[in-house]
């Protein structure tokens, strides 16, 4: 590009520069290829430079067309802070890399927003293009810690740099000396700089003017302004996704290249049913695995949906910061067939997006962000709040702000504009307001409608590639397809540990549901049938499991689940063994226990009507599981000393033997011939009370039901000194 600036007049020079910055052909064409940001770290050291050979390479050199870069940004001010660098020898490795034949069809872009200086500046000035922000500055070269540049070092600037009209700019930053002036070339009458201490450089020079902005006699140091004025800078840009906006880029780029020329270690997870805390948890543990497995890139395939965006925007942002810090992952989200709701916040904290588009025009293609569920479940007022915190993660993850709020609202049009003049190549999507506010200061042209009023916004594969929401399509739902787009083997799938299988595994809901109708029955024999003891264990070990299993993922909501189920059951076994009769403490009991089953499987109180619906339901479920327990465990407690070995749980009558006296225990022989008598209740039966035969006061147990006081009775059974009765 600025071997072109040799033949342009210092008017021409900004022109040229926007003219082929959005040269429509060329263009055009570059934006079908990809593109790729490189962080460039301070200092630049041996390490730094190998890895971003490493990782431009990959991506020069991929067999894939889709993921061949074209365009290749380089930040040197990832976070804003000022990039100094002392040592040359880096600073050359990477300027000579940036200058090798393989990168001569790419557009390199210096991207600076902050105060670049050092040899630092070196790799900078060697890129095709720069951008700077508007705090930002070039320069000095040699500065306090930096040693004086040689003969050879001088050299190789001058030559990275390739540009003699303008070498006296660079040699200001190194040489005080350079006294700066600006005029016309010589022979071809285009802006041209000379050293006027320089006599050589001075005869090419006609019509010589002083450049106001540097000093004689100071180390120049060019802010966005001045570097633009002498050339150094060639536009202005506030962040990645301004950049990316600037040379319409997709968005997914700017987030960088996690793997950073690491070979791709791949597996894939599937994503299924809602998203809700159990997801998140899942998908963090499997996150560990692979990282624990030295595994770097992870296939997420989207089968899910909900309408919990709270809890998939944080989900969202755990993916996102898995791809950075410390062995970064590569996260690819896959819609094979559907993202709706959730699993498009979900998508959006991932590295890149791919979707389905099948090659047979009769199938359907994959879509992305259908909240018709959502919009018809949650409060307006809810949606508004967590309309905005999306936008913010879009804004944040590199996609339109105003695509978001188009999934979430019916009611607003969104229309994608192109830019006039120099930003011709720049396209944005407005709200249809937005639009006219802009249209009016007369920056932007219409090109075309994304979304009209009052219609609900969803983005089939097609669309979202032409938005920059899907980075690439494929022809089939097959994770294969994906890990060939990348250019990796077949992808293995992670394995979280046994502990957290077991948790999935008793988190099922049909496991769930046995569990706590097994738990119920276990409680209702060992009340029945006092002494038993393996009941109560059983039914203890199962609400354990249940408590355990949901713990994992339901937060703050557990604590108050679990003490909800210990009141409930405290209060059924005071109706049972201390309170007459079966009213406010038994029916409060079993809806308290029911209440934190039902609380311990979500997250947060419920928020919406769909969510209390879905509470009522797992609430009714578990009641439904109670009342078939009640059932088993009548029957159970009467053919249970019918059944081979498990009657040795229970107590046996006293036995006829000649010797039986001598076997039996105190009372068994007065117990025995109560069989078939009548009393009367003295107390109230739960199941334990006592009865009144005659003159004698007897301790006994009903037959399993309520009997209240006053009621006659009728031994039925004696097992030892237990003696059972029924009413009549």
């Amino acid at each position: 590009m600025r071997a072109s600036l040799h033949r342009c007049t210092g008017l021409r020079v900004l022109a040229l520069v926007g003219l082929l910055l959005t040269a429509p052909a060329a263009v055009a064409q570059e934006a079908v290829r990809d593109a790729m940001f490189v962080t460039v770290p301070t200092p630049i050291t041996s390490d730094t430079v190998a890895r971003i050979e490493n990782q431009v390479a990959a991506r020069v050199n991929e067999k894939n067309e889709e993921r061949r870069i074209s365009t290749l940004v380089l930040d040197f001010n990832p976070d804003g802070k000022a990039a100094l660098t002392p040592n040359f020898g880096p600073c050359a490795d990477l300027a000579k890399f940036l200058s090798t034949p393989r990168l001569a069809g790419v557009r390199t872009v210096a991207f600076v927003r902050g105060t670049v200086s050092g040899h630092t500046v070196l790799p900078v000035i060697t890129c095709k293009e720069v951008l700077m922000a508007k705090g930002a500055a070039i320069g000095p070269v040699a500065l306090e810690g930096v040693p004086p540049l040689d003969a050879s070092e001088q050299i190789a600037y001058k030559t990275r740099f390739n540009r003699d009209d303008r070498w006296p700019v660079v040699q200001k930053m190194f040489d005080p000396k350079v006294s700066l002036v600006r005029g016309k070339d010589a022979k071809t009458g285009a802006t041209r700089y000379a050293d006027r201490n320089d006599e050589a450089s001075l005869k090419q020079v006609v019509g010589v003017e002083q450049i106001t902005k540097v000093q004689d006699g100071q180390l120049a140091t060019y802010p966005t302004d001045a570097a633009k004025s002498v050339g150094l800078a060639d536009g202005t840009a506030e962040s990645r996704a301004e950049v990316a906006e600037l040379y319409n880029l997709p968005p997914a780029v700017i987030n960088g290249d996690p793997l950073g020329g690491r070979v791709p270690d791949p597996y894939q997870w599937t994503l299924m049913g809602d998203v809700d805390g159990a997801m998140r948890e899942s998908v963090n543990r499997v996150v560990r695995d692979v990282r624990k497995k030295k595994g770097n890139f992870l296939v997420l395939v989207l089968r899910c949906g909900g309408t919990d965006l709270d809890v998939a925007r944080a989900l969202a942002e755990d993916l996102a910061a898995a791809q950075t810090g410390e062995d970064p992952l590569q996260i690819v989200a896959f819609v094979p067939e559907a993202a709706p709701d959730a699993a498009a916040v979900v998508a959006l904290g991932c590295s890149e997006i791919v979707m389905t588009k099948p090659t047979d025009a009769e199938t359907q293609e994959a879509e992305f962000g259908n909240f018709e569920q959502y919009l018809r479940t949650v409060k307006p007022s809810t949606r508004a709040a967590q309309a905005q915190s999306l936008m913010a993660l879009a804004t944040q993850r590199g996609y339109s702000p105003v695509l978001i709020q188009g999934l979430l609202d019916r009611e607003i049009e969104i229309v994608r504009a192109k830019g006039k003049g120099n930003d011709r190549n720049k396209t944005r999507l407005f709200t249809r307001e937005q639009f006219e506010t802009e249209k009016k200061a007369g920056a932007w042209d219409e090109d075309k409608v994304v979304k009209p009023r009052a219609v609900p916004l969803k983005l089939t594969a097609t669309l979202a590639a032409e938005l920059g929401v899907a980075r690439f399509l494929v022809p089939t739902t097959s994770v294969k397809d994906v890990c060939a787009l990348y250019g990796v083997g077949e992808a293995k799938s992670p394995d979280p540990g046994i502990l957290d299988r077991l948790a999935e595994f008793l988190r099922t809901p049909a496991v769930t549901i046995i569990l706590v109708m097994i738990g119920f029955i276990g409680l209702i024999l060992e009340l029945k049938v006092p002494g038993l003891t393996v009941p109560g264990i059983v039914a203890a070990l199962c609400f354990i499991l249940v408590f355990w299993s949901q713990s994992r993922f339901s937060g703050e909501m557990f604590v108050l689940a679990l003490l909800l189920f210990l009141l409930g059951l405290v209060l059924v076994g005071l109706e049972i063994f201390v309170l007459p009769g079966f009213g406010v403490c038994g029916i409060s009991g079993i809806l308290f226990m029911l209440a934190g089953l039902g609380l311990v499987t979500i997250d947060r109180v419920p928020q919406n009507s769909a969510e209390w619906v879905n509470l009522g339901v797992r609430i009714s479920t578990y009641l439904f599981a109670m009342m078939g327990a009640m059932v088993a465990a009548l029957l159970i407690g009467r053919f249970l000393p019918q059944v081979p070995y498990a009657n040795r749980m229970m107590l046996s009558p006293p036995s006829d033997a000649a010797d039986a006296t001598e076997v039996q225990l105190p009372g068994a022989s007065e117990a025995a011939e109560l069989m078939g008598a009548i009393g009367t209740t003295s107390t109230a039966l739960r199941p334990a009370g006592v009865v009144r035969f005659g003159e004698k006061f007897v301790d006994v147990v009903s037959d399993g039901g309520f009997v209240p006081g006053g009621a006659r009775v009728q031994v039925i059974a004696v097992e030892g000194t237990r003696i059972v009765v029924k009413e009549v």
